[in-house]
This record gives C-alpha cells, structure tokens and sequence, in this order.
C-alpha cells in the first residue's frame, strides 16, 4: 500500500499506464484523475487523459469511416437527390480523414499501437506510408 503521495503517483501513474496498454481506457483515466498532481508524475497522467480521449477519437474516426466505405458499397435507400447521396458521403469522409490526419500528427504511431489502436485499418483508402 502506498505511504506516502510520491508512492501513490507512481502507483497510480502504474496502474494508469497497464490499463492505457490494456485498452481499459476509462480505468486508466480515473487512475490518472486520482494521482496527486504536486508529485513528479503528473505530467504521464495529465497527458494520459488527453492521449485517451485522442485514441478514442481516432476510433470513432475509423468507426465512421467504416461505415462510410460499407455505405458506399451498398447505398441505400435515401431521401437525397440522385448523386447528392454520394457527394454528402465523400463530404463526410473527407472530414473525418482530415480529423484522422490531425490526430495521427500529435498521436504517433508507437503511441497508438501502445493503446491498442493498429496502425493501419482495412479500411482507410490511403497508402501505408500516410499520403
């Protein structure tokens, strides 16, 4: 059991670190949330929470992506105009590839693979090298 503060932001900064690894994200943020923050470690929590959050959007990004490509492979049945259901699809994806962009930018990719996240999807039409 930890002692004293500077034990407890290590354990704490431990078990943050094994649930980020884990993909226990909402655990690995409340352990970070908890770590006193006038111990040394708070720099690997605060930025714990934001890379979580970033990860969680990258994923959301891929979902949407997702289902975007499966949209596009079989379009249904939509109020739309004819061809205004295509242009408002690549709308969409070329925003969230944007989003996706930025995230890569400030997540790398080692980052991402020690959150669970691979580093390249089934479904993202760019190149491996990012272009």
């Amino acid at each position: 059991m930890a002692t004293n503060r500077f034990e407890q932001s290590l354990l704490l900064d431990t078990l943050g670190s094994f649930f980020a690894r884990t993909h226990e994200w909402d655990h690995a943020i409340r352990a970070w949330q908890l770590a006193p923050l006038a111990e040394p470690f708070r720099r690997d929590a605060l930025s714990g929470i934001v890379k979580i959050h970033l990860a969680c959007a990258f994923e959301a990004i891929e979902s949407g992506l997702k289902a975007l490509a499966e949209l596009k492979q079989n379009p249904e049945f939509s109020l739309c105009l004819p061809g205004n259901d295509l242009q408002l699809t690549q709308g969409a994806e070329k925003e969230l590839l944007k989003f996706k962009r930025g995230i890569e930018k400030v997540l790398p990719e080692k980052v991402r693979k020690d959150l669970g996240i691979s580093s390249q999807r089934i479904d993202d039409p760019r190149p491996e090298s990012g272009l």
